[in-house]
Order: structure tokens, then sequence, then C-alpha cells
């Protein structure tokens, strides 16, 4: 269970934010427990790369030479529509520590951070859920659970999961890591906004003979977004938005065929898929960021289509900030006001990112391309915070402040 019944800082969901916000926290000195309801780090991934505004976050919290020993450097997006090649990024151009983007496996950065935590003396606590939290006490009180597995049925075995004890925490803040389906958020009553209709990308991991570009492709073709990712030599990416469901299939006669439709600049030829996918992504985000002692941060705030891989980096920074401002809190060093500008910040970002209060401006010698599909374009960019208007700069385009 617990190493402490009332730790200072419950954080739920063991994701790269809820490690990173947890790390933070251990560091300053705080009294923190992170749990999950799963026995072990995801396999799989759709984050696939870090902004140069997340790297910095990183190497705050002392994580950044084991990432990016780990992951490959890329300097370049590209648009396309077709073959035509309408519009790049140069991230080299940015005036920044880490003036790329960092395409790092979920996995690789979920092991690092929680081998930081190890040597900081705090271990995750996997196999627990969150039975219930009262967020409306003074402090919120959260029943955690440790699960056991165990076997059942006859004559044919299986397994399931089943509550082995539970304790009732009493800690001065909860910080919901935990995922697009959070406990924490439903628990604690915040709805989430839906900001248009979902994306359905059918994702493939693959490796392929030939030439592969060393640089992010998105393609805007007119109905559909898609992105190709570079991997290790020989292996890269596809994500490929579909209308539905009915669109997706593992087989390489599938892959062979979007690829072809959507990239047919590309030369390298797939030779095995590793894993594909299909995947829903919503555009959402929560109605708050959190009140009194619980608050939210990554997926369980938000969520937004793929190419920009923004959820999960605002996260981290999101992460970053809630650990930063609990610690003033419960140091002495600030009041609760603070939290609540982070909530009031961090919701209008992100309702500036999906749209709803944004305005795109052409620059005078944009393309006509780039004039007509500025909104789509600026979903697709992978930078957030102050690296994201000099790159849109590049391209001609603008945010309206």
């Amino acid at each position: 269970m617990l190493r402490h019944p009332d730790p200072e800082v419950l954080v739920v969901g063991a994701g790269p934010v809820g490690l990173v916000a947890a790390l933070c926290l251990q560091r300053q000195g705080v009294r923190t427990e992170i749990i999950d309801m799963h026995r072990l780090a995801h396999q799989h991934s759709y984050a696939l790369a870090l902004h140069p505004r997340t790297l910095r976050i990183l190497e705050e919290a002392g994580l950044s030479e084991a990432v990016i020993g780990a992951g490959r450097k890329l300097t370049k997006v590209a648009y396309y529509e077709g073959r035509e090649r309408h519009a790049e990024i140069d991230y080299s151009a940015l005036a920044s520590e880490h003036p790329y983007l960092l395409v790092l496996r979920q996995s690789l950065l979920e092991r690092a951070a929680e081998a930081a935590l190890h040597q900081h003396g705090l271990e995750v606590r996997w196999g627990h859920r969150l039975q219930s939290l009262n967020a409306a006490a003074v402090p919120p009180q959260a029943e955690v659970a440790q699960l056991d597995q165990v076997a059942s049925g006859y004559p044919v075995a299986h397994t399931e999961w089943v509550v082995a004890r539970s304790e009732t925490a009493r800690p001065a803040y909860v910080i919901g890591a935990d995922g697009y389906d959070s406990a924490v958020r439903r628990m604690a009553g915040i709805e989430m906004e839906e900001h248009g209709a979902g994306t359905v990308v059918s994702v493939f991991e693959v490796e392929a003979a030939g030439e592969l570009p060393g640089e992010v492709r998105v393609m805007l073709d007119a109905d559909t977004t898609s992105v190709y990712w570079p991997l290790e030599e020989g292996r890269c990416r596809w994500g490929f938005q579909i209308a539905d469901a009915a669109g997706h299939e593992a087989s390489m006669e599938r892959l062979e065929q979007l690829i072809a439709a959507r990239a047919p600049w590309c030369t390298a030829r797939p030779t095995r898929i590793y894993w594909s996918t299909l995947a829903l992504f919503a555009t959402r985000v929560a109605r708050s960021f959190g009140t009194g002692g619980v608050w939210l941060a990554g997926d369980a705030a938000h969520q937004a289509a793929p190419v920009g891989v923004h959820s999960m980096n605002s996260g981290l920074v999101e992460g970053r900030e809630l650990a930063a401002r609990m610690t003033q809190a419960l140091r002495g060093g600030a009041g609760p006001g603070r939290l609540q500008e982070f909530a009031s910040e961090t919701r209008q970002a992100w309702q500036r990112l999906v749209g709803a209060e944004r305005e795109v401006g052409a620059l005078p010698g944009a393309s006509a391309w780039v004039r007509e599909a500025r909104t789509r374009i600026v979903a697709c960019v992978p930078a957030s915070g102050d690296d994201l208007e000099p790159l849109l700069r590049q391209v001609g385009l603008t945010l309206a402040s």
C-alpha cells in the first residue's frame, strides 16, 4: 500500500505526465505517492515527439541527458499535398537550447522518469486504483485500493483483478494524470467540452526498404490529415486519418494503398508491420482544470488530434507547473490563488489551441496554399509556448493575440 497514508500530494496515473509531476515534487522534498491501476508501463504509444519547450522542462527535472541520448533529433517538418511540398518549418532556426524535435518512444521516457524517481526514493505503486474521491472535503479524501490477480473459472481457468485491501488517504492535493478516461476527473464531477468531431486514425509502425526521409511529413489532403514519422534506421510510423473504423485493416495491402494515395512521394517499400492499431482522438477540453485540492494535467484535462503531439507535451508542462505551485503552497511561499491562475491560464491556452478562441493570420508573402490551409497547419505544428509563433512565421502565418 502507500508509504504515507497521508501524503502531501497523491499523483494518480504513472504515464509521462504523472511521473514527471511526481519527480518534480519529490525533488522539492514534498511527500508524494504515485499510483497506477496497471501492472506496468505502456508498451505501444501514440505520443512520439517532445517539443523544444518540453525538453527544457525535462532538463529542469534532471531527465534531459537520459532522454536525449535515447531519442532521435529532427529539425524539419514539411507539409505536403500529394507530391507537392508546399511549406516547411526548420527548428534549427529557433533561439532555444534544444532547437529540434526529439522523437522518443513513450516507454523510454517512462522508464527514464521511473528510474529517476527510484533514485530519489519514490516507487510507483503499480496495481493500485483510485476507488473513490471526495473532492469537496478539505483535505480531499481518496480511497486507494491495492489490486491482486486471482485465478478462477472451471473448466477453463482465467484471471481477474480483485481488491486485496484499501485505505483512505487525505493528501493536501491530488493530481489527476490518469489519461483520457480519468477517474479523478469523473469523481471530481468535472465535465469535458467537445470541440468538433473526433479524428479516427489508422496507425502503422513498419520496417521499410529504401530511403526513408529524415524529417516529419504532414499530408493535408482535401478531407484528411496524415503524418509520417521517421524512427530508428529503416523504421517509421504512419498515421492516416480515415472516415471511420471500417477503413482500418492491419494488412500490408491496406498500408500500401494508403501510402500510394496519401504519400506518393514515398519511394521506400514497407517490408514488415511491427504493429498497427485503430485510434480515436477526441478534441475536447475540461470545463475546469481543478479547484481546491484536486487538479488535472495531460490527457485527463484535454485531448487533440495527434499530429502536433500537443496533449502529452502540454501535460508535461502542466505537471511541472502544478508541482511547483503546490510546493509553494505547502511550504508557505504562495496562496491557493496561484493554482487557480494555473487553471485559468492553461484552459485559455487550450481553448486557443483547439480553435475555440484562435485566429490565424496570414503574413504578406504567404502562398495561396498556406493561406487556405492555415488553420489546419497550426494544429499540425509540433511546438508550444514561445516556440510556436516563430515557427509559424517561417511559413507566413501568425496567431492573433
